[in-house]
């Protein structure tokens, strides 16, 4: 049986896990283990063993990759990695962005064998080996809006909703394609769950999500071998209806949104995934203050609680023990 659907099955039985569908890496735990940030984006066995440390930690599932240019690099983007600041990692960004229109986007014929592509899978299947059974292994993917803010000038692509919505349109249509590719690679290597991104669709209008997003997310959650989580970030509150028209297993939402309104709308028996917190709740708040607002987001009985950050603010160790520890046990 799916260890997602278990686990899920236990939470709504009282039996409380606590998911990260969103990668988490407990900084502390990675430079115990000499790991280095940008060795566990890149290199097969160090992504594997970044991705125990969530499990280490306390979780019950992890999720990798742990960044969010995977589908740009295979598309020929040129991804920039940087050394640390100020003690702190730094995410890769972004170089020169070539595609300008649908013709710009040649996806290869084995996505498999393209970019980082051939270490995420073997990293997925090196977690799933160590983990036995223990935790749920998931994948992470950028919605196709999401993708698009990462391979098209950001300027230009918003030009685009206003002004060329069926040249844009076409463009997510290509982009929705390579997920779904991506995402089969990744189920087909063993990822018992998959979290979709969509953080960037809250910049756009819901007329305009309906119109050129909706029926590229129908289509990427149409065709579901594992459960499927939808995450918007942001005022996620006025797309709710929207999001879940697209058919997910699960929603994710962020402390933006207008929560009472969310759960209202939730049907019974879905999960929905709530950031707790404030953005920076895990790097300066108290232990006291993280159980606090842990027992204030799980009061529903139906809400798995997430972190709100793990590097940006570095979150304290002490502040995911007493994350997990109530998400746990209440």
């Amino acid at each position: 049986m799916n260890l997602f659907y278990e686990l899920m099955g236990s939470y709504q039985r009282g039996l409380r896990a606590v998911f990260t569908p969103h990668p988490f890496i407990p900084l502390s735990r990675m430079r115990e283990k000499g790991l280095v940030f940008n060795d566990i984006l890149q290199n097969k066995k160090d992504m594997a063993a970044a991705a125990m440390l969530a499990v280490e930690e306390g979780f019950d599932s992890t999720t990798l990759p742990f960044d969010m240019n995977v589908e740009a690099e295979i598309l020929g983007g040129e991804i920039l990695y940087h050394e640390e600041a100020e003690g702190h990692p730094v995410y890769p960004t972004m170089g020169v962005r070539t595609i300008q229109t649908a013709e710009d986007i040649r996806i290869p014929d084995s996505v498999s064998k393209a970019g980082r592509m051939p270490v995420i899978l073997q990293a997925i299947r090196k977690a799933k080996e160590d983990l036995k059974d223990r935790a749920g292994v998931g994948a992470f993917i950028p919605g196709p809006f999401t993708l698009a803010g990462q391979v098209l000038d950001p300027e230009k692509m918003f030009m685009m909703v206003l002004k060329k919505p069926e040249t844009f349109t076409e463009i997510l249509e290509r982009l929705t394609d390579l997920l779904c590719r991506v995402r089969d690679a990744y189920v087909s290597h063993g990822a018992e769950f998959v979290t979709v991104e969509e953080g960037g669709a809250t910049t756009i209008s819901p007329q305009s999500f309906k119109r050129l997003l909706s029926p590229r997310l129908m289509t990427l959650l149409s065709d579901k071998k594992v459960p499927h989580l939808l995450s918007l970030a942001g005022r996620s509150d006025r797309f709710i209806d929207l999001l879940l028209a697209c058919r997910p297993d699960a929603l994710g939402v962020d402390q933006e949104c207008d929560f009472t309104s969310v759960v209202e709308r939730m049907p019974e028996g879905m999960p929905l995934f709530c950031v707790c917190g404030a953005y920076d709740m895990m790097a300066k708040a108290t232990p006291e203050v993280v159980r606090e607002v842990v027992r204030r987001c799980i009061t529903t009985g139906r809400v798995f609680p997430l972190p709100p950050t793990d590097i940006y603010p570095l979150a304290k160790p002490e502040n995911t023990a007493a994350f997990i520890e109530t998400a746990r046990q209440g």
